[in-house]
């Protein structure tokens, strides 16, 4: 009788640690369930970040690139490239591009340097958005000037565009009268005086990674 009862108890005991490992286990398995998609959405946000510090690092080696290239323009051409503080970002590029007197026509002379620019962002950050900055002397009424600036900067639109094969949607042309004045020569007396204030620049600002 009493070896019975002690198998009874032994009995129980086994009983019982086998239900609280069956508890710890539906436990665990129940905490694994649970986990499961935390786990997956951690690592989706660990890719994520990685994609995205890969495209920032190729971003900035796209900004790099294009920066010594234009380096490289002014050093073979003249000009200016700096960084561009009016719009909060990008860079100004001015580049010896000008105009006859009273005339919106690229001339010969400077086609070479609207190529090597073209060239210079297609090849290094074809997605950089670019506003052509047209200028005029003092020459002429106000609203004549801001006409003719404007038909300037066009005029270097579309050459970018039709010859450069920049694409059309990135690249914007916008006048600014005579209120550029490099000097106060207006090229009435001298056709070549003035020529300095007769001019094109450029602002370049860039697209982003991940931009439209």
């Amino acid at each position: 009788m009493g070896e019975t009862r002690r198998w009874v108890a032994g009995v129980a005991v086994i009983l019982a640690f086998m239900s609280t490992g069956c508890m710890q286990l539906v436990r665990q398995w129940e905490l694994d369930a649970i986990m499961e998609p935390v786990h997956g959405q951690l690592a989706d946000h660990e890719t994520r970040i990685s994609a995205n510090a890969a495209a920032i690092e190729s971003f900035q080696n796209d900004i790099d690139e294009l920066r010594g290239r234009l380096d490289q323009l002014q050093r073979e051409f003249g000009g200016h490239v700096g960084d561009d503080d009016m719009h909060g970002g990008g860079l100004a590029v001015s580049l010896p591009v000008h105009f006859d007197f009273n005339s919106s026509d690229i001339r010969a002379v400077d086609q070479p340097i609207l190529d090597a620019f073209a060239a210079a962002i297609a090849g290094s950050y074809p997605q950089a958005r670019i506003t052509v900055e047209g200028s005029s002397d003092q020459a002429g009424s106000g609203a004549y000037n801001m006409r003719l600036s404007t038909a300037r900067a066009e005029s270097v639109r579309d050459y970018l565009v039709q010859n450069g094969g920049l694409d059309a949607d990135n690249v914007g042309a916008v006048g600014m009268g005579e209120s550029r004045l490099v000097n106060e020569e207006t090229g009435v007396q001298n056709p070549q005086s003035g020529i300095e204030n007769r001019r094109a620049t450029f602002i370049i600002e860039w697209a982003g990674p991940g931009s439209s």
